[in-house]
């Protein structure tokens, strides 16, 4: 009887931690609202019809994927299956716009997920919309709306004003040429910055201005300027003044633009880590001290395969990055004050007690961590033994049974 007991206390908890686990994919958006960050579509030779979010409030490894704290959200009613889309953050709203296979002229083109309502909503607007796919594109939100740019064969912008639904059109002679497959980033929310897409050139970005709705050039600078960008990552750390650009197809270097100056330098990492090849088509979100990258296609020799791997950079000290396996929610970024004298960055030379720092306050870390989630699981293994030993004592009992047959030791899958 005590045999069957300790089976089934521990297929509980094991199917308790490995409830959902995210299947790999790419052109999946993340929002991060409330310590939540919500993850949605994607693609893995089909479109993902899920959605759900990682707990951020609370420490974890990336080490595991199956460990990190999921929810899943798939069986709330509404659920639009996108790839390649656009998904920005308004009020307690996550606005969802476009992806693969959705023309404007869709009904279902723009939907919205209310996080304190957990309810979706098809949005219902009007305006001059055509027949065509916005797809490979991101959105930024500002006071003044949401934007959009770009897609496939179309090189303006829309807006949609969240007060009466609306979308308008924007467009200008010194947009982004390549309209797929760059990135867009709300410096102060004044205005858009574009880097990548295509072939185009990182020595002069795109800025689009959202008070007047104009369109300018931006000269940039640095002793080397990065080659061309498509599918890439780009989080601004505002407390820093600084933008750092993430891999993109068939690249695996990281850059820092400094959006004080324009001016570009080698991110300066104390480690060597993150993805060992390239990556494109991934997330990337700034949370508390770290800019946390996952999911994404990447080339290995296999040819292009899909990830749901994850890779954490703790930016707590500016130009002092490292890469880390461990979070923890209670860091914080540096207070700095930027340095408005012109000058340029170079990488620092790697230095193994550097390395060997790193690495044992990440072994540190993680090993207690796991010694208080074994600690803490043997506490709770031993008080539920001795409740139901008291109450049974040995001999069988059918509810006991029922349960036992209801539990199981295999993540759920979709």
């Amino acid at each position: 009887m005590m045999k069957f007991i300790l089976i089934f206390i521990i297929n509980f908890y094991i199917s308790g931690i490995y409830a959902f686990v995210p299947l790999p994919r790419a052109e999946v958006t993340a929002n991060l609202v409330n310590n939540r960050i919500y993850f949605n579509g994607g693609w893995n030779g089909t479109l993902s019809s899920d959605f759900f979010y990682l707990d951020v409030s609370a420490p974890f490894t990336t080490n595991n994927v199956a460990s990190m704290p999921w929810t899943d959200l798939s069986s709330i009613p509404g659920l639009i299956f996108r790839s390649g889309h656009a998904a920005c953050i308004n009020g307690t709203n996550i606005i969802y716009i476009g992806g693969a296979f959705i023309k404007e002229t869709d009904s279902n083109f723009t939907s919205a997920f209310d996080i304190t309502t957990q309810k979706w909503n098809v949005l219902v607007t009007s305006g001059n919309l055509i027949s065509i796919e916005r797809h490979y594109v991101h959105c930024v939100s500002s006071k003044n709306g949401i934007y959009v740019y770009g897609g496939f064969g179309v090189n303006d912008m829309i807006r949609l004003n969240v007060s009466n639904l609306i979308w308008s059109t924007f467009s200008g002679t010194l947009a982004p040429s390549v309209p797929v497959g760059y990135s867009a980033t709300s410096l102060n929310d004044t205005s858009i910055l574009y880097i990548g897409g295509g072939g185009s050139s990182l020595d002069k970005l795109p800025l689009y201005n959202i008070n007047d709705n104009t369109w300018s050039l931006v000269p940039t600078s640095g002793s080397i300027i990065p080659s061309p960008r498509t599918d890439h990552g780009a989080v601004f750390i505002p407390q820093y003044n600084q933008i750092l650009m993430f891999y993109g197809s068939s690249d695996t270097s990281i850059w820092a633009l400094d959006t004080l100056k324009f001016v570009w330098s080698v991110a300066s990492i104390s480690n060597i880590g993150g993805s060992p090849t390239s990556l494109f088509s991934f997330a990337s979100t700034l949370v508390g001290a770290y800019i946390l990258i996952g999911f994404g296609k990447s080339n290995d020799s296999m040819g292009i395969i899909t990830t749901n791997g994850f890779f954490l950079l703790d930016v707590s000290q500016k130009d002092n990055y490292k890469w880390v396996t461990t979070y923890d929610p209670t860091k914080q970024l540096q207070t700095f004050q930027p340095n408005l004298t012109t000058s340029t960055s170079s990488p620092p030379s790697n230095s193994s007690s550097n390395s060997s720092s790193s690495s044992n306050n990440s072994s540190d870390n993680i090993a207690t961590i796991i010694g208080g989630i074994f600690g803490g699981l043997a506490g709770v293994i031993l008080t539920i033994v001795v409740l139901v030993v008291k109450r049974y004592g040995h001999s069988s009992h059918p509810d006991f049974v029922t349960l036992q047959e209801k539990s199981s030791n295999q993540p759920i899958t979709y």
